[in-house]
């Protein structure tokens, strides 16, 4: 599967234009969208302008969005920051 290069931010927020962004690590996301990044033996500090925060232990990650289901409307969508 590809991947391509999308800087340090791992997600943005879609209404506050925040982002969940590491501060040294490089950020790749395959084909199917979900975000991947391996943190070096230093670790690596994850922040968000409204979470704090959090310090990453060495390994390989992955990322994808969290999605619900509407039962009322019946229809997926992906949980929004």
């Amino acid at each position: 599967m590809k991947l391509k290069k999308v800087g340090k931010v791992l997600a943005e927020g879609e209404t506050t234009g925040h982002a969940h962004r590491l501060l040294k690590t490089e950020v790749l996301e395959r084909e199917d969208g979900v975000r991947e990044f391996e943190v070096g033996k230093d670790g690596d500090t994850l922040s968000h302008e409204e979470h704090g925060k959090i310090d990453l232990a060495p390994k390989k990650y992955n990322s994808d969005r969290v999605i619900e289901f509407d039962w009322f409307n019946e229809e997926a969508k992906r949980v929004q920051d």
